[in-house]
């Protein structure tokens, strides 16, 4: 591992972000509303990287923010997928039982997003080399899903509502604080106990920032969430993110 420092803090970062988003929502934005709570836990950190936070960090570092930005990716994809899936998933089954616990484990083993995970981490290890036209179609379909996600997403939003956009806004006020300030900070203070390189930090600290990413709405309909919120939430962080992601590039210097 090139890069502890950076594997260390992110999952510290992902452990104070969920439990900051699972108070709060049980305290008083979503209280008695598990599945909604759930949706909180599950997208606290959850950004649109690849899409949206790629394209802001080639804009502002070139191509040297790219190879960074890679290097997140790559170190912390599976805390990310884990940590984020188990947390929604601990949510919906309430209290621990051994019956609920093993159910949860299960789904969780089963999840694709875990097994390509695992299944990624075995290959890198062992030197497993992806056959050309196996990784070119694995890359096609990729963006295809992103296509097919978006057009649910749409979907999904009542277009009637949306003319209503500080009704949006109103309800997913907490969430979003969370995901645009809070989680970016909590990121940004974790890593000053555990220092990276200065253009691997703006790039990890803005990563964080980005609004939340699409597939958060399939997963949540896919996990038994309040998938319906979970769009509302999509459309609030990317609508904010105009003036969030500004202003994180100015806090770090980028601007």
């Amino acid at each position: 591992m090139r890069q502890p420092n950076l594997l260390i803090a992110s999952t510290l970062c992902y452990i104070i972000t969920i439990i900051a988003a699972y108070a709060g929502s049980r305290a008083f934005a979503h209280k008695g509303d598990v599945r909604r709570t759930a949706v909180s836990v599950f997208s606290s950190f959850r950004s649109n990287n690849i899409y949206l936070g790629f394209p802001v960090i080639q804009l502002a570092m070139g191509e040297a923010g790219l190879h960074e930005a890679s290097i997140y990716v790559a170190v912390t994809t599976v805390s990310f997928q884990l940590l984020s899936i188990a947390a929604g998933e601990a949510v919906l089954y309430g209290r621990p039982s051994a019956r609920g616990i093993l159910d949860m484990l299960r789904k969780l083993v089963l999840n694709p997003l875990i097994i390509s995970c695992v299944l990624g981490v075995i290959a890198a290890a062992s030197g497993f080399p992806i056959h050309f036209v196996f990784d070119e179609a694995m890359k096609l379909m990729s963006g295809a899903a992103t296509a097919v996600a978006l057009l649910a997403l749409g979907g999904s939003l009542d277009l009637s509502r949306m003319g209503k956009i500080v009704k949006i806004l109103s309800r997913t006020w907490f969430d979003t604080l969370i995901k645009l300030a809070v989680n970016p900070a909590i990121m940004y203070a974790v890593l000053l106990l555990f220092p990276i390189p200065k253009d691997l930090f703006n790039v990890t600290v803005m990563l964080s920032a980005m609004p939340n990413a699409v597939n958060c709405f399939i997963l949540a309909r896919g996990m038994g969430m309040d998938s319906e919120y979970a769009a509302d939430l999509v459309a609030a962080t990317t609508l904010l993110g105009i003036i969030s992601i500004p202003a994180w590039a100015y806090i770090l210097g980028m601007v």
